[in-house]
Order: structure tokens, then sequence, then C-alpha cells
């Protein structure tokens, strides 16, 4: 079958089988030394959004919408609550000293299935879906360092990256009632 850019669907699937590989090159970069496990899968889902073209270059870097944040629907907004709600709880169990190992479990696997839910339901402009799949793999970062074979501290660093990454989407996103996490300097 022929597109409309007379490329038949087989190349179409090999350009986005080499775009999701150069997107997992760019993560591997920065997690060299981590346990890519969880972010490729969450990666590769994240890069196949049904209807969304992506241009054959990856983008790293975050850009608004003409000064403007992005806009978003129910399906994201929904999603990256859940996010913020397990992120936060998981902060908050950190800073009372309740924090079990296995909750980082728990937290990943939560997200994991809100980027799923994501991926499935939202529906945004392609650039704006370009922005979202860079906050998608901060926290696929993010969630490589919280569940690697490390010490605490670095799984309190990796909470803290997708807490900040939070904060990012934010700035980013219109996503009406959203707040920043504050961040204790004690």
């Amino acid at each position: 079958m022929t597109s409309q850019f007379g490329v038949d669907s087989t190349q179409e699937k090999l350009v986005e089988n080499m775009k999701i590989s150069q997107l997992l090159l760019f993560v591997m970069s920065f997690v060299v030394t981590l346990n890519i496990s969880t972010a490729a899968p969450l990666l590769v889902l994240a890069d196949q959004h049904s209807g969304h073209k992506h241009d054959a270059e990856i983008r790293t870097q975050l850009n608004l919408n003409d000064g403007k944040k992005w806009r978003t629907d129910d399906a994201l907004r929904h999603a990256m609550t859940n996010i913020r709600i397990s992120i936060t709880n998981t902060l908050t169990a950190i800073h009372s000293g309740n924090l079990q190992s296995t909750q980082y479990n728990v937290l990943t696997k939560s997200i994991e299935k809100e980027i799923a839910f994501i991926v499935a339901h939202c529906k945004l402009d392609p650039k704006a879906d370009e922005n979202l799949h860079i906050i998608l793999g901060r926290f696929a970062i993010g969630m490589d360092v919280v569940t690697a074979k490390r010490g605490t501290q670095e799984k309190e660093l990796g909470l803290i990256n997708m807490a900040e990454t939070l904060n990012t989407y934010g700035k980013y996103f219109d996503h009406p009632g959203w707040r920043a996490i504050e961040f204790n300097s004690q």
C-alpha cells in the first residue's frame, strides 16, 4: 500500500523504527551507567502515538507555542495529575521517614500506567506532542534511576528529577489549576 507521499507502508514502518532507535540512543547517552530496561519500553510506547507524524530529527529542547503554553486535553491532564499525586506522596513518605524500598517500584509502575494512558488517549497538536515526548523521556530517565540497583540517595535524586519534570511540564503546558512541587531546602 502506498501513502500519499509515494512511500509504501513498509518504508514508513522502517522510518518509524529508525526514529525510535534514534530516540533510544539519545536517552541511552544520558543513562549510560543506568539500567535502560524501564526507559526503552516507555519511549517506544510514547513514540507510537496514533495519528501523530514526527520529524526525523529528535528534539531535546522544550519550547512554548509562540510564547504561550501548549494546550492540553482531558486525558493528558488526568494522567499528569495522577503522576503528580504519586510523586508527591512518595516525596512525603521520604520526608517523614516512612518510605519502604518497594514503594519505588510501585511508583514507577503507577507512572508507566499513566504514560500508557497518555499514549492511548491523548490527542495533541503535533508540535505540542513533540514537547510532550521530551517530558515523557525525562520521566523515563528518572524512573530508570529510581529502579536501578543503586543506593537510596540516587533513588531520591531520580524522584526529585521526576518532580522537577512535573514542574517543567507546568511551565510549558496549559493545565488549569496546576501547581509546581515545592522543595524544602533543608
